[in-house]
């Protein structure tokens, strides 16, 4: 395989579960005899069969379809692409070019007339290759447990982990274990977490659930402009929380860019309170998020409040700002992420809490 071997993995895995019966994957050995880019595949369904041009993308975005489109066109034969993620507007375009797609989330479009295959899906956003096994950290619950494993330093318990990340035990222990199998977490005879590679960790998070994937983004300009906007958001108490370059600019005292990234609890209430009129290209984009843990350990300066640098780090828009945020979290540690008995201590107090309720007290 000439692409991103662990996706391609995952990504053949995933698409074997999504096939109907009696259609079957396999290899094809076309690549040692072709110099077009890219992995082959043969997709056989009954007596028929038919050979694909495979292209695997972490990440696509709209800016990358004319290139993916160009090599797709170079070959004579059906093409299919694979990512962790593709948004609703990248699959409808890829179906435009006649590529075929499937991700990770279980979000899938194949249409083979000559086997009359044709599979077409909307996926679930927590990966659907195996209910009892993780291969993936997309969607919102293994998001949470990535940021807990980041924003805490352990040593902790797989129960602690949970409590943090406020998500079931069972799913949990899931991610650990694939974490732990692909050696970015360190557990003692698979109980008690040690260490976490989290500047790793990060970097997987960021491919396989980039911003997209946390909510409508909907841009927005308003007529005094983005300064004034700033001024009145740190004013106002509106529940919010930055992102984005600009986060990171205010994190590590950068000039700030001419866009605004943040994410809003109520976009309406937004719109009205700060008079913001919907533009394709303005300066002002909201993300409604459905799960509110984006709020969760952010910090507030001057009235803005920002998210953590955790969350952070798979909300830039560019591999060049996510490095150069990494480096400084790493020579930042002690400011940005805090010690377990912080949580322990708080866990045991709620515990306390519950048994004198218990008993009337």
């Amino acid at each position: 395989m000439s692409g991103d071997t662990n996706l391609l993995r995952e990504g053949l895995a995933a698409l074997a579960t999504m096939l109907p019966d009696g259609c079957k994957v396999v290899p094809s050995s076309l690549a040692k005899r072709t110099s077009e880019p890219g992995d082959w595949i043969i997709l056989r369904q009954g007596p028929k069969h038919v050979t694909c041009l495979l292209l695997s993308r972490r990440r696509v975005e709209s800016r990358d379809l004319g290139a993916i489109a160009a090599l797709a066109a170079r070959s004579s034969n059906p093409a299919l692409l694979v990512s962790s993620y593709l948004t609703p507007a990248v699959r409808q375009r890829l179906s435009g070019f006649g590529i075929g797609h499937w991700d990770l989330t279980g979000n899938i479009r194949i249409d083979l007339p000559a086997i009359r295959l044709r599979v077409a899906a909307e996926g679930t956003g927590v990966g659907k290759t195996n209910q009892h096994s993780v291969r993936s950290l997309s969607g919102e619950m293994a998001g949470r447990i990535v940021r807990a494993l980041v924003d805490v330093a352990p040593p902790y318990t797989l129960g602690t982990v949970a409590d943090i990340a406020r998500v079931e035990t069972s799913y949990t222990s899931r991610v650990l274990s694939y974490l732990t199998d692909t050696g970015i977490v360190r557990r003692q005879q698979r109980r008690m977490i040690e260490g976490v590679d989290w500047s790793v960790l990060l970097g997987r998070w960021t491919l396989d659930a980039p911003i997209e994937t946390r909510g409508e983004q909907v841009r927005y300009t308003r007529i005094a402009g983005l300064p004034d906007f700033l001024d009145r958001l740190g004013q106002s108490g509106f529940l919010h929380a930055l992102t984005g370059e600009l986060a990171m600019a205010k994190l590590v005292g950068r000039e700030l860019p001419s866009t605004a990234v943040l994410y809003v609890d109520d976009r309406s209430e937004a719109v009205a309170q700060f008079r913001l009129h919907p533009v394709d290209d303005g300066s002002i984009v909201l993300i409604t998020p459905p799960d509110h843990s984006v709020f969760q350990r952010s910090t507030e300066r001057a009235g803005l409040r920002f998210v953590s640098p955790s969350l952070l780090a798979a909300d830039l828009p560019s591999d060049e700002l996510l490095e150069q945020l990494l480096a400084w979290m790493a020579t930042h540690e002690p400011e940005w992420r805090q010690p377990s008995s912080n949580f322990e201590s708080d866990k045991s107090s709620r515990r306390g809490k519950r048994r004198r309720k218990a008993k009337g007290l």
